[in-house]
């Protein structure tokens, strides 16, 4: 049973939407919302999505790339997810026993992946809009795609190397750094957030190819 929730994580990107698409028995739900991911679970969850992003980044031309209507263009996209990997990275990178000495330890115990995920859409419907430092700032200009694909590839290396060769799964929820959204979470939160928030942008980005494809079509 253990092996089969544990498979059911790891071969879904969006295991809020795998749920509501295909609804399972309330049993099984219980199972995923009880247990959480490990550090490799989420590291290889982490990985591919990375890796289709910069995939998906890789295929598009210029004019695709930063195409931008009402919404931030697939350029403007990656390069808030470098910001936001490398302030996530800066936070996990300080020595644990600075952590603990600045912030003191967790006041909660860290919420499950969906609780977390759930938390995060309530915070988005009530008007929460990310901050100055994470606005990204991109310009149209000759072998940009590539600088930001290029950017996007070395912060997500080394966010990933720290949780890898740093963090181990009996010391992510004993830590806890400071977050625009959620105020203070553990450091298991901060990972779990970064693979749905990663996810999410990168289905923006996948709109955000096709409407520039149809709108070239179009015009």
């Amino acid at each position: 049973m253990w092996t089969s929730t544990v498979c059911f994580f790891r071969n879904n990107k969006s295991i809020k939407n795998q749920l509501s698409n295909n609804p399972v028995p309330k049993t099984l739900t219980m199972l995923i919302k009880r247990y959480h991911l490990n550090k490799f679970q989420i590291l290889n969850h982490a990985e591919e999505t990375i890796a289709d992003i910069i995939e998906l980044c890789r295929q598009m031309d210029d004019h695709v790339f930063f195409y931008k209507s009402e919404q931030w263009s697939a350029a403007e996209n990656l390069e808030h997810l470098s910001l936001t990997f490398n302030r996530s990275w800066l936070g996990i990178v300080t020595p644990k026993f600075i952590l603990k000495w600045k912030f003191g330890k967790p006041s909660h115990e860290s919420l499950h992946y969906e609780e977390l995920e759930d938390e995060y859409i309530k915070k988005l419907e009530a008007g929460f809009e990310a901050n100055e430092r994470y606005i990204p700032v991109v310009k149209d200009e000759k072998g940009a795609r590539k600088k930001l694909i290029a950017r996007f590839e070395q912060v997500t290396k080394k966010y990933l190397d720290q949780v890898r060769y740093y963090w181990e799964d009996e010391n992510i929820d004993n830590y806890q750094l400071p977050h625009p959204a959620f105020g203070m979470i553990t450091v298991r939160e901060l990972l779990y957030f970064n693979l749905f928030h990663t996810t999410h942008h990168y289905k923006t980005m996948r709109n955000r190819k096709n409407e520039a494809v149809e709108f070239s079509i179009a015009d």
